[in-house]
C-alpha cells in the first residue's frame, strides 16, 4: 500500500500531529512519500524524524519540498518529482 503523506516544515521537522499518526497506525511494509511546503529551512531533519516514527518494514521514497514563495509556479517541478517515480499523467 503506498501512502502520500503532505506536510510543512515546522521549525525544522515535521508538525507534531504528522508524528502522532505516523505513530498511531501500522505502516509495516508500506510505502510513504513524503512532500513539504517550507519557508528556508527546506526539508531540514524531516525525513529523519519520518523514518524514526516508521518501522523497518516500512518503505521510504524520495521526497520533496517546495520552498513557500515558489508554490504557484511548482507544478512542473511535482510532476518531474512524480513522473521519475512512475507517476503522472497518461495520455
Amino acid at each position: 500500500m503506498l501512502f502520500f503523506l503532505g506536510f510543512p516544515n515546522w521549525w525544522y521537522t515535521v508538525p507534531m500531529a504528522v508524528h502522532s499518526f505516523l505513530e498511531e497506525y501500522d505502516f509495516s511494509g508500506k510505502t510513504v512519500i513524503p512532500f513539504c511546503t517550507h519557508g528556508t529551512g527546506g526539508l531540514a531533519s524531516t525525513i529523519q524524524d519520518i523514518k524514526k516514527d516508521l518501522p523497518d518494514s516500512a518503505e521510504l521514497r524520495e521526497p520533496i519540498g517546495v520552498y513557500r514563495p515558489d508554490v504557484d509556479s511548482a507544478q512542473e517541478s511535482i510532476n518531474e518529482w512524480l513522473a521519475g517515480m512512475g507517476y503522472g499523467k497518461k495520455n
